[in-house]
């Protein structure tokens, strides 16, 4: 059996730590510094703000300089935000932050407030190398979107998704961690991955025919198998090849639920009018539910068979073998992402009903992910 620890994501975990902390329990050590009196009370707010986290990164740089290596900004960056984040939405940590912009209070906090820390951090860890074969900062920061996105939906809402959140905090936690064979190791997040599409699948199954179950299973197999690529760089100088991985779509996971709910809506439809409606259970919010099991199901399968796939390219042009692993370090990789497009979507149309919430997901909260994760 091999092991795989992420060495080196374990230790920003680590400096992610004591970054929560230090602004977990800032209320002990706030500095609040003398008034300024041609500034107005926010700006003076907004100043002790700035220096208070420019102190906590300087902290935190100087403890975990030594813990890893490299000087990425971006990835500090995600650090800042989800320390302020979780303190503000979970913990009620303010920071005496003295605007009210309703439930995006805390997202604007750490979204403007998480840059200075970050780039102190950065500053300080200037003479640092590069780290190689380290999880790309886009990736992580759509992670980072996708997450907030549903979090803020459920505040929304009031849609509790507190085993989501339970499931996904263990899975971040096991992901650290990949087991398997020299060929193919498997990062242990997918085991709360499956326990979540299974508590949220529910009684669903038993509730549908028989052909709308396999409906669904062979949807959601032919979109993930099409979707899904061996990707690999061939230097055309020397024919060397340099294998990437399975990739997909970067916003395949926000057009996944879409495109298996307009399928089935229609293939309903057609069996309706040719009077065969028994066959094909309609889609209710009560059966929507069906698809949460086969994306976590087909997205895990495409990724192992695609990898094969991947792994016999490599094999033609160097005659080497290659290994692969099935999901990824920090909840980034694309099958998380699937299942949390599915439940993005799925507490939009529970709050709006299919169509109007359907139209909202369209036309708003899928375009606003897909601009703020262009910031990088």
């Amino acid at each position: 059996m091999v092991i795989k620890f992420y060495s080196y994501e374990f230790k920003l975990f680590i400096a992610g730590i004591l970054s929560f902390l230090i602004i977990h329990f800032s209320n002990i050590f706030y500095i609040v510094l003398p008034k300024i009196p041609i500034l107005s009370v926010i700006f003076n707010q907004l100043l002790d703000i700035l220096v208070n986290l420019i102190v906590y990164s300087i902290i935190v740089s100087f403890i975990t300089y030594k813990l890893f290596e490299g000087n990425e900004t971006g990835k500090y960056y995600i650090i800042w935000f989800w320390s302020l984040f979780i303190n503000y939405y979970f913990f009620h940590i303010t920071l005496n932050f003295p605007f009210k912009l309703g439930i995006f209070t805390g997202s604007v906090l750490a979204l403007f407030f998480a840059i200075p820390p970050s780039l102190v951090m950065s500053v300080i860890r200037y003479k640092k190398g590069e780290v190689k074969d380290s999880l790309p900062t886009h990736q992580l920061w759509m992670g980072t979107v996708m997450f907030v996105a549903l979090i803020l939906l459920s505040i929304y809402t009031g849609i509790k998704i507190t085993f989501f959140l339970y499931g996904a905090f263990v899975g971040f936690l096991l992901s650290f961690l990949a087991i398997g064979t020299s060929r193919t190791l498997i990062n242990l997040s997918l085991v709360p991955m499956f326990i979540i599409a299974i508590e949220y699948t529910g009684n669903t199954i038993y509730h549908v025919t028989l052909l709308t179950i396999l409906l669904i299973f062979g949807i959601s197999f032919l979109v993930f198998w099409t979707s899904m690529k061996p990707a690999v760089i061939i230097n055309q100088i020397t024919g060397e090849i340099t294998p990437i991985g399975v990739v997909s779509s970067k916003y395949f996971a926000l057009a996944l639920p879409v495109i298996v709910t307009v399928i089935w809506y229609f293939v309903h439809l057609i069996f309706v009018h040719v009077t065969y409606s028994e066959y094909i259970s309609p889609l209710t919010l009560n059966t929507f539910p069906l698809i949460f099991m086969p994306t976590v199901i087909f997205s895990t399968l495409a990724d192992y068979l695609r990898g094969r796939e991947l792994n016999k390219i490599v094999r033609q042009y160097t005659g080497q073998e290659t290994s692969g692993i099935i999901g990824g370090v920090g909840l980034a990789d694309g099958l998380w992402l699937d299942l949390v497009g599915v439940m993005i979507y799925y507490l939009t149309i529970i709050r709006f009903g299919f169509l109007d919430g359907s139209l909202f997901y369209l036309i708003f909260i899928s375009p606003i992910i897909v601009i703020l994760t262009r910031f990088t």
